[in-house]
């Protein structure tokens, strides 16, 4: 797993899987990932971050390689309160 400043990107070496034999879940704490192939099995839990939109994820699966980018949430910055002491 790779976090940058943008985005989460996991990365997964599934040789000798097709893309058809992986299947693939989400909750907003974990990516489960599972992989079938006559008596080959695979199968992984990977933990989030707390700050990612698992709704706009995207996942690429070339050459036996599963890329799956997760981007951060926007977290809205609050502007600094200025208090002023009246008379001043």
């Amino acid at each position: 797993m790779f976090n940058e400043a943008e985005e989460v990107l996991i990365v997964v070496d599934l040789g000798g899987f097709t893309r058809g034999e992986i299947s693939l879940s989400m909750s907003p704490q974990h990516y489960i990932l599972q992989a079938a192939r006559g008596e080959q099995r695979f199968s992984e839990v990977i933990g989030l971050p707390p700050n990612v939109d698992t709704e706009h994820s995207r996942e690429r699966f070339v050459n036996g390689v599963l890329e799956i980018v997760l981007p951060r949430k926007k977290i809205p910055i609050q502007p600094a309160c200025r208090h002023t002491t009246p008379g001043r």
